[in-house]
């Protein structure tokens, strides 16, 4: 079975386009093909940190799995926030009457780069097996509802769940352990629990570009795979630099040095940059960031102490400071726009400071409350947490803030003695919003723990998350949501901040070939269609 949301994806890329500005490409399709067909990316870190698609899904090391990968479905190029999937290596599937077996018709012809052979059967049945049962697996929690994964001949495969999963297809896709790797090459370097290495020999992909050169903390350079199924794409090379400083990134793109970069999020910096002539391109689905609460930690297990919290802060000062055209204001824990959403009065708490102290005496700290703790000095944190420090300071509230290290930060979250943090990312439905953040098995602690560093448990919340993942009744999957959402917002153990769209900053030379909506890359993907012009 197929899933489409066509009516769905045409108003969000209206809406996106419309909100967003995205239409404002100066590109000519008719112009001139420059000679050198080579894509030069400034990514903003120090160097990759795995190119095993299954070990991790950061900045560094994503948009170098979408090109080298394929998976048996896959988005639409450019519009990630869309569950219409397209075919890749597999050209067609249906699901049993039961929703618990699904078959998939494999795309013949398919070669592997390096010289293994036809892509097969045996190497989804091997991908998947690894991605569920490595021990250096990201995302084993996801698939462990796998039944069973059997070859039924060359070009068939079949997927046996322990439950229904509406949403099986997006764990099939090029986003999460959705990308096949080849079976034999990973049995020959012996990777099936240990990270795939960086060399020709085993990162072998099925995909339209593939592995050259890598230097340490300098670039990963990827060539055009002449043999691709779907034909040679226009551009040549793919050359992924890494540059962790700003000013190194936006100089180098104002020479014309990379062609594209994640920029900053800072809308005074968006609009000097596009006065520069550059492309400034927001691209979803938009990451919602929130201040969380330690509900085990005295006194945020009172809601009176988390609801000054929310009265004594604003998103204003964010949405300015990040800009218009990259921000939201949140109204749910889940991104506008994006399936399953519905606005849940998460918005109601306006700034009111002599409410916030009220509730803070009402909680027994009539004089004020300090609070001490740790946060990241990553740019998406720190700014914001200072912004709400200026401000809850007028409402009685003292945050006094230790900048430590991204890293250290967040081993200090999992040690579970951050009072208040925050969080956000980029997840394909709500669904999955709800069951990293919210659901009691995602508890820190927990067998299955992945986000929900709040403590927090409701177990009607628990039961609407497991609906919504395991029904295939639209309205019913929609409603389990939506009373999912409103039921968190009741019970507050994280207020909203802002929500932010990656943005991507590109010069108008680097003609992408699609319409820009969304992606999981915080950068651009490069497409049979997409050129370098004659500049």
């Amino acid at each position: 079975m197929k899933m489409t949301l066509r009516s769905l994806t045409a108003i969000m890329i209206a809406v996106g386009l419309s909100i967003l500005g995205m239409g404002e490409d100066c590109e000519v399709a008719s112009q001139e093909l420059a000679q050198d067909q080579v894509v030069v990316f400034g990514i903003p870190m120090g160097d990759i940190n795995t190119i095993d698609p299954m070990g991790g899904f950061g900045i560094q090391s994503r948009p170098i799995f979408h090109h080298i990968w394929g998976s048996l479905v896959r988005y639409p190029i450019g519009d990630a926030s869309s569950l219409d999937f397209e075919p890749d290596l597999a050209t067609k599937w249906e699901v049993s009457p039961d929703k618990l077996t699904w078959t998939f018709h494999l795309r013949k012809g398919v070669k592997w780069q390096g010289g293994y052979g036809e892509f097969t059967s045996e190497d989804v049945v091997h991908s998947l097996g690894r991605v569920k049962n490595s021990k250096v697996s990201s995302y084993r929690s996801h698939y462990e509802h796998f039944k069973e994964v059997s070859a039924i001949d060359k070009y068939t495969v079949q997927i046996t769940t322990a439950r229904p999963d509406p949403f099986l297809l997006v764990k099939l896709a090029n986003y999460y352990g959705g990308f096949i790797v080849c079976k034999k090459a990973i049995e020959r370097a012996g990777a099936f629990d240990r990270l795939i290495s960086l060399t020709k020999e085993e990162a072998i992909g099925t995909g339209p570009f593939k592995f050259e050169e890598y230097r340490p903390k300098d670039r990963i350079v990827l060539t055009r795979n002449d043999d691709y199924w779907e034909g040679k794409p226009i551009i040549e090379k793919l050359v992924f630099r890494y540059i962790p400083d700003a000013g190194a990134r936006e100089l180098a793109l104002l020479k014309g040095e990379i062609a594209v970069t994640l920029g900053a999020y800072d809308g005074k910096w968006l609009d000097y940059i596009k006065s520069k002539g550059i492309i400034v391109e927001p691209w979803g689905p938009a990451d919602v960031k929130a201040l969380w609460f330690n509900l085990k930690m005295k006194p945020f297990d009172d809601r009176r102490i988390r609801e000054a919290f929310a009265y004594g802060m604003s998103s204003e000062q964010i949405y300015e400071m990040q800009g218009k055209n990259i921000s939201e204001y949140c109204t749910s824990p889940v991104p506008t726009r994006m399936y399953g959403h519905i606005d849940a009065g998460w918005g109601k708490y306006k700034r009111d400071p002599e409410k916030a102290k009220k509730l803070l005496a009402e909680a027994g700290y009539p004089n004020g409350l300090t609070v001490k703790l740790f946060m990241s000095s990553s740019i998406y944190f720190y700014p914001k947490m200072v912004v709400y420090q200026n401000e809850l300071k007028e409402c009685g509230i003292n945050l006094e803030m230790t900048q430590v290290d991204d890293t250290i930060y967040w081993g200090k979250v999992r040690e579970g003695i951050c009072p208040i943090g925050m969080y956000g990312g980029k997840y394909p439905t709500a669904h999955y919003w709800l069951r990293l953040f919210y659901h009691s098995d995602s508890r820190l602690g927990a067998p299955k723990a992945a986000y929900n560093w709040m403590g927090y448990s409701n177990p009607e919340v628990d039961k609407l998350i497991e609906l919504a993942e395991t029904t295939f009744d639209k309205k019913a999957q929609l409603d389990s949501l939506a009373k999912a959402q409103t039921l968190i917002v009741q019970d507050l153990p994280a207020i909203p901040s802002i929500e932010v769209y990656a943005p991507t900053v590109r010069n108008p030379w680097f003609d992408l070939g699609y319409k820009p909506v969304a992606n999981f890359l915080f950068i651009s993907e490069v497409g049979l269609k997409t050129k370098i012009l004659k500049h």
